[in-house]
């Protein structure tokens, strides 16, 4: 290794999470070495040895210590790389994009796996694809499986039905509408250089809908701007761009339906899934403007979601505070920010980094170390 190259990313290349923080890593210019875990199954065990999460990507250190998840990595990395950075100096600009980054994450989720599972040439490519990271003579079979077991861990048994599956399908329009006039006219999310918020939708646009066999069509015939994007991010260099970064305030009128979509259907979400969490359900039934989705899953990290917005909202002065509500206050507000129940997920100290290997860590057990932990 290259003595500057103190990041070793470990990724796959079809990874919803491993694009985002590649991406981010590309931008910042900061030395890395990348291990491609769909070849290499042995890396990927390593990942689960070492940090207690068999997920990727994970960054291991010069110093053998790790990073794992992209949020708390990319603010880890951002105390560390000063320079360029992705979130905004002004606080409540920086709430905002921290509340679209988690916006990207969690709530795209659902698109991003029905456009890769739901259309059978997409199933049938990503099954295979997948299969041949732990058997190349048994990729059909396996690949099989694979895709039917996503299908029911993602969709069909998280509340997706014959009655919303068309509405998830078109979650992804519903964002090129307002990605397409936006990129017309500005070159990222919130201004004149990629934000946290810009990561947070590249994880769901590049990997799934911008790489995968149908998707990638639509993207390309309804969203050429956000296919151009795609580009332009994944391309990024600060060093490339002018030093002085101009944020701009999220006001323009094709705002609204995202602010709308996070205020009324997400925040929502967040806080019924907390509730559940709370109560001990496994399953909850989730209601919001656009959708319902019936026995869907409580997600023990999107509790965690929750808890750091209220946390960085409440850390905000009044005055800023003012502002953000100011922006969400005709959409139906976001009043569990501001006045909702604190409900604990007990995972903070997990995301406290750097991770330290040689700290106790709870062995994972057979499917998990196979398969990969398919939850939170």
């Amino acid at each position: 290794m290259n003595s500057k190259e103190f990041y070793t990313l470990y990724k796959m290349d079809i990874s919803y999470f491993s694009g985002k923080i590649e991406a981010y890593l590309r931008y910042k210019e900061i030395p890395y070495r990348a291990i491609e875990c769909c070849d290499d199954m042995k890396a990927f065990h390593r990942v689960g040895d070492k940090t207690g999460f068999q997920k990727v990507p994970a960054i291991e250190m010069n110093d053998g210590k790790w990073l794992c998840d992209t949020t708390p990595m990319i603010q880890w990395l951002e105390h560390k790389h000063l320079g360029a950075p992705v979130i905004p100096d002004d606080p409540a600009l920086r709430f905002i994009a921290l509340l679209i980054e988690d916006y990207g994450d969690e709530w795209l989720w659902r698109p991003a796996m029905w456009w890769r599972w739901v259309p059978k040439v997409s199933r049938v490519a990503m099954g295979r694809r997948i299969a041949k990271i732990f058997s190349k003579h048994l990729a059909t079979p396996v690949g099989f499986y694979f895709a039917k077991r996503q299908l029911g861990e993602w969709l069909w048994k998280d509340g997706v039905d014959k009655h919303n599956s068309d509405d998830v399908r078109d979650m992804l329009f519903r964002e090129l509408e307002f990605l397409e006039p936006l990129f017309e006219k500005n070159p990222y999310l919130l201004g004149s250089h990629p934000s946290i918020a810009d990561f947070g939708y590249f994880a769901s646009f590049f990997r799934h809908f911008g790489n995968d066999i149908i998707s990638a069509e639509v993207i390309r015939r309804h969203g050429p701007n956000t296919y151009e994007w795609l580009a332009r991010l994944w391309n990024a260099k600060h060093s490339k761009l002018a030093k002085e970064i101009e944020w701009t305030w999220p006001t323009e009128p094709y705002w609204q339906p995202l602010l709308k979509r996070i205020a009324k259907d997400y925040l929502p979400y967040l806080k019924q899934n907390a509730m559940a969490f709370k109560q001990g359900k496994k399953r909850f039934d989730h209601q919001g403007e656009s959708f319902t989705f019936k026995q869907t899953v409580t997600t023990h990290y999107r509790v965690w979601c929750r808890q750091t917005l209220q946390k960085e909202f409440s850390l905000l002065t009044e005055s800023d505070q003012n502002r953000v509500l100011a922006l969400f206050e005709s959409l139906g507000g976001i009043d569990d920010l501001q006045h909702g129940e604190h409900i604990d997920s007990g995972m903070g100290e997990k995301f406290q980094l750097p991770i330290d290997p040689k700290q106790t860590q709870k062995p994972l057990n057979f499917i998990s170390k196979f398969l990969g932990q398919a939850r939170n």
